[in-house]
């Protein structure tokens, strides 16, 4: 288990946000979300990065907009990518924090959303990872009702306690987009951890249609059935891949090729899902 032993009324939290060419309406109704938290005095901190430019003149217009000054710290470079961006953001967090929520600014927190994140974190000794429900579209992965136990938490909203997150070396970066959270997540479990859905967290998520990014999910699901050694959907990964995209069969290849696989033991120890396409688990529809 953690080290964290504070009860849910004590514990920490910073929260992460990457921005990349969002709107103002975007980020004033994220900020507006996480200030609003029944949960808000634990927030210590929100750490934001803008990885485009131009975002965090929205930032510091909603600051000017609110009647007192709030814990925000804001970055700005090059474009890391989701997991990149996201460890950049880590590294920065307050030492005393017990826990870090990653969060896209694409959505809004119901008003609950970080205190039943936070509780069942609680229930659970704060051993395993964090996610909020999203609507009005459900993920179709299933969790069990009763304990929460899912197959991988999605990092649109998900609480990690900073000791783990520490101890599994975050996100892997090899990923730009895409695929990082469910990596993530079966290395926590290889770690001897649990991945939980909060079912009372509710996080409103208007993500875009992603029919123009297809390309970039098959290729890093792609990346992912090398890292996790599965043979066949490697090969169909690659398959549909190859024929999306107007390059050399043999380049594609080899720039999979070339990055580290897991351990079989770390492997065994997640016993990742490639069984039900690019949902990585159960679907929560089918029998």
């Amino acid at each position: 288990m953690t080290e964290i032993k504070k009860s849910c009324t004590q514990a920490k939290v910073s929260i992460g946000v990457l921005l990349y060419k969002n709107s103002r309406l975007e980020v004033f109704d994220c900020l507006d979300s996480i200030f609003r938290q029944s949960s808000a005095p634990q927030i210590c901190e929100v750490l934001i990065r803008d990885q485009s430019g131009g975002c965090l003149e929205h930032v510091e217009a909603w600051a000017k907009s609110q009647p007192r000054k709030h814990p925000i710290k804001t970055f700005s470079g090059t474009n890391l990518g989701f997991g990149g961006g996201h460890n950049a953001l880590f590294s920065e967090i307050d030492m005393t924090s017990d826990a870090y929520l990653c969060l896209n600014p694409d959505g809004v927190m119901h008003p609950r959303a970080l205190e039943e994140m936070i509780a069942i974190a609680e229930r659970n000794q704060w051993g395993g990872i964090f996610e909020a429900i999203q609507e009005p579209v459900m993920h179709p992965k299933q969790f069990d009702p009763d304990s929460g136990i899912t197959a991988w938490c999605s990092a649109a909203c998900v609480l990690y306690p900073a000791t783990v997150f520490r101890k599994i070396g975050g996100f892997d970066d090899d990923f730009f987009m895409y695929c990082e959270d469910v990596d993530l997540s079966w290395r926590v479990k290889a770690a001897g951890y649990q991945c939980y859905t909060a079912s009372n967290a509710w996080f409103y998520h208007y993500a875009m249609d992603r029919a123009g990014r297809v390309i970039d999910i098959w290729r890093s699901a792609y990346l992912l059935g090398h890292k996790w050694r599965a043979a066949k959907f490697k090969s169909n990964a690659f398959n549909t891949l190859t024929s999306l995209m107007d390059a050399e069969p043999d380049e594609i290849r080899a720039y999979v090729e070339a990055h580290k696989q897991h351990s079989m033991e770390t492997v065994f120890g997640a016993s990742p899902d490639f069984h039900n396409g690019l949902v990585f688990a159960r679907q929560m529809w089918t029998q």
